[in-house]
């Protein structure tokens, strides 16, 4: 079936083009992980040096359940934040590049880590103990910053990826004020009106990062919400993991993110038909734990989320149990998600790595007291990518259309000399020509011809 995007007007000496989608080869398929690895550390700048030591054994086991695993986008939650990215960069070369127990060994071209608001003092008396304490390392200080820790940057996280992270596009959602979001769950008389002016939303933050797989696009849209615990009555951190989560689902639903501001002062959503997969530790279950009106849901069920695929522990047999992430002390619960777009992909599989007493790896889960989530997808078409940097040059007496196309559609040219109820003829002389190695496409179209319009139309396969 032919279908037309929206238009990409250019009224050049009578030369009007309409952009769209082309099939050319097959649809890419890739791997997605998020792992909380439990590797933050005191004091601040520990965790880089540990990272130091190629024999330090829970990097070593971490590392050996990416090998194994081996995910093209991994987001790694609890990962201390430097500023150089040294922590980062030991753990590339010191652990993923160096096989592990006969494991082949794994590179991550392409990284990105930032600042979070773990550690990053508020001024102010959070926890509301009459102490705003500022010494770095105690427990109070962390109480009373943005989002808990002794040390700027704690329980950090990072992404590691073999395809390209489009960093100068990348959204995050550090700074957005709790008390900005409309009907938030701020506790009532908890907070001061001064702490509130200044109280941010996201305990560590909301990263946006846009990847480029092979030429299509998805965003990567990670966080770590606070747990819904180490509280009191007011359930502070309750209602804050509730909003946190809350977040991504207005970011991506269509309507109801008109109130967010990014920390680049960009207002708004994601938009419409875009692909996407939201990961990381959310530290809520859909049916147990402490999480506030099973705050989870709100992703699980929303209408752009694909929630409808669980994944399942690979050492154990399926039943009630066999989709948890976690083994807290207290209780076992689901808390490490990945879920994509219902646009944009076909859900493969996926798994939790939790190999069974006795199974190979299974001493290697003892790293972290929560385990690796991965999905697989294939990348599928979008009809709004079709047309991506469309160009057109004056070439002599022709001119010149080249854009960025697009795997899993057809493209083809039609013409009309009236765009207004007029007659569209294919083209086929001259062809469009496609270049699958830059994945372009260009059309050349006489300049000197009598008033034409013309049009890009494509089937999505």
């Amino acid at each position: 079936m032919a279908l037309l995007s929206r238009f990409f007007l250019f009224p050049l000496a009578g030369l009007l083009v309409a952009g769209l989608p082309e099939r050319t080869h097959a649809s890419p398929r890739i791997r997605v992980a998020t792992y909380n690895v439990l590797l933050a550390q005191n004091p601040q700048g520990q965790l880089a040096s540990t990272l130091q030591n190629p024999n330090a054994l829970n990097p070593r086991k971490i590392a050996e359940i990416i090998q194994r695993t081996a995910p093209d986008v991994l987001l790694l939650n609890e990962f201390d934040y430097d500023a150089a990215g040294i922590a980062a960069e030991r753990f590339q070369n010191n652990f993923l590049a160096v096989g592990q127990n006969g494991q082949p060994p794994i590179l991550y071209p392409y990284r990105f880590i930032a600042p979070t608001n773990t550690g990053e003092h508020s001024g102010f008396d959070l926890n509301n103990d009459g102490i705003i304490d500022n010494t770095i390392g105690d427990r109070g200080y962390g109480d009373d910053a943005f989002g808990f820790g002794e040390f700027p940057g704690k329980y950090g996280m990072v992404v590691f990826s073999k395809f390209p992270i489009l960093a100068d596009q990348a959204r995050t959602f550090r700074l957005f004020r709790w008390k900005d979001m409309p009907g938030a769950l701020i506790p009532p008389g908890f907070y001061s009106p001064e702490a509130l002016e200044v109280f941010r939303l996201s305990s560590k933050s909301h990263w946006d990062l846009p990847i480029d797989v092979n030429g299509r696009l998805f965003h990567f849209l990670t966080h770590h919400p606070t747990p819904p615990i180490f509280d009191g009555t007011e359930d502070r951190n309750g209602r804050r993991n509730h909003d946190e989560i809350r977040l991504w689902a207005d970011y991506v639903t269509p309507g109801a993110s008109g109130y967010l501001v990014d920390d680049n002062g960009k207002p708004g959503g994601l938009g419409t038909g875009k692909r996407f997969v939201i990961a990381g530790d959310h530290n809520a279950d859909p049916t147990r734990g402490d999480s506030v009106n099973h705050a989870i849901n709100q992703l699980l069920l929303n209408p752009e989320v694909n929630g409808g695929f669980i994944p399942r522990r690979t050492g154990t047999p399926v039943g009630s149990t066999s989709d948890l992430t976690a083994d807290f002390a207290s209780q076992d619960l689901r808390v490490d998600y990945v879920l994509p777009s219902r646009v944009g992909f076909e859900i493969l599989g996926g798994a939790v790595y939790w190999p069974a007493p006795g199974e190979v790896g299974a001493s290697l889960i003892t790293a972290s007291d929560h385990r690796m989530v991965y999905m697989d997808f294939e990348i599928t078409p979008l009809l709004g990518e079709a047309v991506r940097d469309l160009t057109i040059r004056r070439e002599s007496d022709h001119y010149r259309l080249a854009w960025k196309t697009q795997s899993g559609t057809t493209y083809g040219i039609e013409k009309s000399a009236n765009l207004l109820g007029g007659t569209w003829i294919p083209v086929s002389d001259p062809a469009i020509v496609l270049d699958l190695q830059s994945n372009t496409a260009t059309f050349s179209v006489n300049g000197t011809s009598p008033l034409e319009f013309y049009r890009v139309t494509a089937t999505l396969d």
